[in-house]
């Protein structure tokens, strides 16, 4: 089998397993607790279920675009609520994606000043692909100096991918305390005003 052959089967049975964790997901939720503490044995399984894998990856590849992209979404959205998911897949996809994939618009031909006031409403996924690109092209110490800084962990996993209908009743059930470093992370990179102004303790 070519390299070519190799590398497409590789990518369906990725996406294969994704699907497949994905409905795991939807439908038990204790699952992902089991599988982490037997994951030695849902590797082995994952293993030997490689070509049934790469076909489903195959049949959601090849599918209607628009399906295919509905789909895609949602599959991004579920795996970077996996702790430490979203942070991981931004590092990665950063050391490749080219300019046009990138979440600031024109970014080549922003000074680094002008970057750096678009990077706090980046999500952290967000932020790690922009640190990869830059690195990997001008390596301004100013726009990677501020990532960093910027660079943290999530007041809980997959939040930056929620919507403020999703994230309002959770926060509602913090306590002053977790509420008080949510409007912390919230000042520092969305801002949005209904979550800094309605959980903020005098």
């Amino acid at each position: 089998m070519g390299l070519v052959q190799e590398t497409q089967r590789s990518l369906y049975a990725t996406v294969g397993a994704t699907a497949w964790v994905v409905d795991a997901l939807r439908g038990a939720p204790g699952w992902v607790g089991h599988a982490w503490r037997e994951r030695d044995q849902v590797m082995h399984w994952l293993s030997s279920a490689y070509e049934e894998l790469s076909e489903r990856g195959q049949t959601i590849v090849g599918g209607a675009q628009q399906g295919l992209e509905v789909g895609v979404g949602e599959v991004n959205q579920a795996a970077r609520r996996i702790p430490g998911a979203a942070e991981a897949e931004g590092a990665v996809v950063g050391a490749f994606t080219g300019e046009e994939d990138l979440p600031i618009s024109h970014y080549d031909q922003l000074r680094a000043d002008e970057v750096v006031h678009k990077l706090p409403g980046l999500s952290q996924f967000e932020l790690r692909k922009v640190r990869g690109y830059e690195t990997r092209n001008q390596a301004r110490a100013t726009v990677i100096g501020r990532i960093d800084k910027l660079c943290e962990e999530q007041p809980w996993p997959g939040y930056d991918e929620m919507k403020l209908d999703e994230i309002l009743p959770k926060a509602r059930e913090l306590p002053a305390e977790e509420q008080t470093k949510l409007v912390s992370y919230e000042h520092r990179h969305k801002n949005r005003r209904t979550i800094v102004d309605g959980f903020s303790h005098a």
